[in-house]
Parts: C-alpha cells; sequence; structure tokens
C-alpha cells in the first residue's frame, strides 16, 4: 500500500527505476553467468548485493520515497533538496523507509537463496 507521505518527485522516481532495472539485470546476468560457469555455489552470494539495490530503487520509484532524503528529513520534488518542517510527515517518511529497506533485504535473501538452490 502507497503512504500518502512522499519525498521524491517524478524525475526522481524515474533516476530511481533506472537504477533499480540496472541492478537487477546485473544480477541476473552475474546469477546467470555463475550458475552456467557453474561456478562453486557460495559464489552465488555475491547476487544479494546488485538484487537488494535493485529492489532499494524500484521500491523507492514505486513508494515515491527516497530513503536517503527520509533519513535526513529532506524531500526532492524535482527542484533540488529541501528541508521537511513538519515532523509527522518526517516520521511517516522515515517509517516508509524502513518498510522499503525491510522489503528489499526480503527480497534479495529470497532471490539468492533460489539461486544457491540451482545445481552446480
Amino acid at each position: 500500500m502507497e503512504s500518502p507521505a512522499v519525498n521524491i518527485g517524478p524525475r526522481e522516481r524515474r533516476k530511481r527505476r533506472v537504477m533499480g532495472i540496472t541492478a537487477l539485470a546485473a544480477g541476473a546476468l552475474t546469477a546467470f553467468a555463475l550458475v552456467a560457469s557453474e561456478a562453486p555455489r557460495l559464489s552465488r552470494l555475491i547476487i544479494f548485493f546488485p538484487i537488494w539495490i535493485a529492489a532499494i530503487g524500484l521500491l523507492q520509484a514505486r513508494e515515491k520515497t527516497c530513503i536517503a532524503l527520509a533519513a535526513r528529513g529532506t524531500c526532492n520534488m524535482d527542484e533540488g533538496e529541501e528541508r521537511i518542517d513538519d515532523e509527522r510527515l518526517v516520521g511517516e517518511l522515515r517509517g516508509a523507509a524502513r518498510r522499503i529497506n525491510r522489503r528489499a533485504i526480503m527480497t534479495a535473501v529470497i532471490v539468492t537463496a533460489v539461486a544457491l538452490a540451482f545445481p552446480k
């Protein structure tokens, strides 16, 4: 469910979407290369990081919330970074940022576990 609190505008969301798609492609290609080359299973753990970054980027774009800006109590609605004076809104954004990060970590763990499940 989308939070009514947002801290990034359309251009900023597009940047995060592009970052997410790029990281997802990098993670998928890395996983494919490792499985295809019969690399040791534990080497597949490295896909955790690009998948985590991909999930962060895509979730931030979807939720319209940047976790770094939320941590600083700022927003960027495509006209530069501005401080948010409403403490209630800052709290909502930080809560949304925590949810985004948790979901991104869970996504990366699940995808990495699937990659580890493929036989050598």
